[in-house]
């Protein structure tokens, strides 16, 4: 992945890239997902994201001065990370799998106007990172030293995979809360050649969406018309009217061969049968009934991570790539990594760019990385320069 440029930019480096919210820890069937938020203190996150969107689409149509310049479809750059011990052994897993899984994520999520322009994966040794294993830690140890040491890469979404995440056990992965920046993934979910959505799933959660099943902020209810007394989907359960009601546990009714529900479970209010979908992408069903294809998401929960997307204080919205990104002076030998994204075209402004020592700096664009003459690129062993393609197509 990486490419040493010693002093002007050589070549273009192209990517094939083309919560019931859990009150203890869930140990699951590796043919099931299993991630792990606890939401009882936390409060309830865009419960009108219909109408926040709304309002958010007619602001930027209207305003002149919003500064941010993006647009539909979103381009969200992401950065992987890949995990190992400070003596570079024992890795989450292979750049190989990474891509697979960013590959089917990218697939599930771009019909829906919804990009991951992937800057770059790299590896990070760090013994403790790579050894998330105490459940207790999930919700302020260990996003904290994350945050703390600068790991979550500035610019970017992440996803950190690890060796050992709560021991490599069944837990396939957490995003600590709701919305956010970054996410952890385990190696036996990224490596596994069956499971085909984690980092879908986990992603949708930084995006703002919550498990099917979802029950801490009250529990959903089958009927779909307003008129019914037992109504509440819009306002209880994950918020979205388009996926059917859901409740812990379903998955041990759905046939992982057929993915038949046959569950006779009826929900409280209305004393209607449930009928969960088996294919959505934030459901616990089993990971071999989970679409690989944009029905994996519905209109509503795209309604979701659209908001989700254009809150400024949110932690997405710094995030997208801008249409047009035209880079000024640059002097970087920083060995944070430095992105420099656009949705169409990245261009340089000043022949006084320098990325020099242990800089790491990524571009990445969906359409063409361009660098006028005098721009100058002389890392030394420990710095990597790159330049990518990355987006929708």
């Amino acid at each position: 992945m990486k490419s040493f440029w010693k002093k002007y930019l050589a070549s273009i480096v192209l990517f094939a890239v083309c919560y019931a919210g859990a009150n203890a820890q869930e140990y699951l069937p590796r043919n099931n997902p299993g991630c792990i938020m606890k939401l009882k203190s936390k409060p309830k996150y865009l419960p009108n994201a219909d109408a926040f969107l709304r309002q958010q689409l007619a602001a930027r149509l209207g305003d002149s001065s919003y500064t941010d310049d993006f647009s539909s479809p979103y381009y969200v750059r992401l950065f992987i990370r890949i995990v190992r011990q400070d003596d570079g052994t024992l890795p989450g897993c292979t750049v190989e799998e990474a891509m697979l899984n960013f590959n089917e994520m990218n697939v599930q999520y771009s019909p829906h106007n919804i990009c991951f322009q992937l800057a770059g994966i790299d590896f990070v040794n760090d013994t403790y990172l790579n050894n998330f294993n105490t459940s207790a830690n999930l919700e302020q140890v260990y996003p904290d030293y994350i945050r703390d040491n600068n790991l979550d890469v500035d610019g970017a979404m992440t996803i950190f995979i690890h060796y050992n995440f709560l021991n490599n056990s069944g837990s396939s992965g957490n995003a600590y809360t709701i919305p956010n920046n970054f996410l952890s993934v385990a190696r036996w979910a990224a490596k596994s050649t069956t499971v085909h959505s984690i980092f879908g799933h986990e992603m949708g959660h930084c995006l703002g969406l919550y498990h099917t099943f979802e029950d801490n902020y009250g529990e959903e209810t089958v009927p779909r018309s307003s008129s019914n007394s037992c109504y509440n989907c819009a306002s209880d359960g994950d918020l979205c009217c388009d996926t059917p009601a859901d409740y812990a546990n379903s998955q041990n009714n759905t046939s992982s061969s057929t993915c038949n529900y046959s569950g006779t479970a009826v929900e409280n209010c209305s004393s209607l049968q449930y009928n969960p979908s088996t294919i959505n992408i934030m459901s616990y069903q089993p990971w071999a009934c989970i679409s690989t294809t944009s029905t994996a998401i519905t209109a509503n929960q795209r309604t979701r991570m659209h908001a989700t997307i254009l809150n400024p204080n949110g932690p997405v919205f710094w995030r997208v790539s801008e249409d047009n990104y035209v880079q000024p002076a640059t002097s970087n030998s920083s060995a944070l990594v430095k992105i420099y994204a656009a949705k169409n075209s990245v261009g340089t402004s000043s022949n006084s760019i320098t990325h020099s020592g242990a800089a790491n700096a990524y571009y990445v664009a969906g359409g063409s990385v361009t660098f006028g003459p005098g721009v100058t690129m002389a890392p030394n062993s420990a710095g990597v320069i790159q330049a990518s393609i990355s987006g929708c197509n």
